[in-house]
């Protein structure tokens, strides 16, 4: 009985490793292509698909937008995708073949395959189901309070019009911002970017179901990478791709402030200035007027008195 078991069982293994090793050779043949056929495209990106079901296998490679007007975009391109195909091909054969998707984020290109059809449009809303991958910044936004609530808002609208302006970039689907928030904090600079056979609907369906990640808590991070099958984005407080922006942000102007108490109190008291000098300069003129009556009156008695003594001489 237990030969029986040990026989079924070496089948079965048996009948998994054959299959593993047709999954194994199509994916040899398909990720050998990638490199030059994603260099020499002109948005830099290529897919493939090579094999029979169950065992067919779909990829593809993507370099990142801003390395395409670069003069030597194709050769680093291509030397990109080439070390990401190498990493599999040269890796242990249960580390290449048991895995029913695979994906390479890097900071330069992209490299996916699976036994699922990834090169179709996505189903659904959402711009696709897959779950995303995400990289966190360690460190978070510090300082007065005002400030954080500042540049985190400012973030959050950096990495909405980043979005929005990738979706409708076309062909490409690539674009990338910056956002001063007019504080002593270094400033952000955004990327996102979608596979360019992507419409502009399922691009931004595809980029705002990661942005949903971003919540009220993760917000406070100096920056992040949230990847999906489809598109991707990332911030950080320091530069990171090259080029120009294709967006830049800056804080609203400050709102002009009403006079407060206080300065209304001030303007009374420079009104109340002139008030008092008005009425010092009155009295001054009625005293001036009262002595002057007083003197001329003195005068006048003197004369008279002295006119009677002489007369009585």
């Amino acid at each position: 009985m237990a030969t029986v078991g040990v026989v079924l069982l070496l089948l079965v293994l048996t009948r998994f490793l054959a299959a593993a090793d047709v999954f194994c050779d199509n994916l040899k043949t398909v990720l050998v292509t990638l490199p030059n056929n994603t260099s020499s495209s002109p948005v830099r990106f290529a897919t493939a698909a090579f094999g029979q079901a169950p065992d067919i296998v779909y990829a593809f490679a993507l370099c990142r937008g801003d390395i395409v007007g670069v003069v030597f975009n194709e050769s680093y391109c291509r030397e990109c995708v080439r070390n990401m195909t190498d990493k599999v091909l040269n890796a242990a054969p249960r580390e290449q073949c048991y895995k029913d998707t695979y994906h390479d984020y890097g900071d330069r290109c992209i490299l996916v395959y699976s036994r699922d059809d990834i090169i179709a449009p996505p189903s659904g809303e959402n711009g696709g189901d897959d779950t995303p991958a995400e990289r966190w910044n360690d460190k978070n936004v510090t300082g007065d309070v005002d400030d954080v609530r500042l540049i985190t808002s400012l973030t959050r609208e950096l990495l909405v019009q980043t979005v929005e302006k990738a979706a409708s970039a076309a062909p490409r689907r690539f674009a990338t911002g910056i956002m001063d928030s007019g504080t002593t904090f270094p400033m952000v600079r955004s990327l996102a970017q979608c596979r360019p056979d992507a419409s502009t609907v399922d691009c931004l369906a595809c980029l705002r179901r990661l942005l949903g990640v971003v919540n009220a808590t993760m917000s406070l991070r100096m920056g992040a990478q949230i990847n999906a099958i489809r598109c991707y984005f990332r911030y950080e407080a320091y530069r990171f791709y090259g080029g120009e922006a294709t967006l830049r942000l800056t804080p609203p102007p400050a709102p002009s402030l009403a006079p407060t108490p206080a300065k209304r109190r001030s303007m009374s008291k420079l009104w109340a200035i002139p008030i008092v000098i008005l009425l010092l300069a009155a009295a001054a003129f009625l005293c001036f007027i009262f002595c002057s009556r007083r003197i001329t009156r003195k005068r006048r008695d003197l004369l008279s008195t002295t006119y009677v003594l002489l007369k009585l001489r």
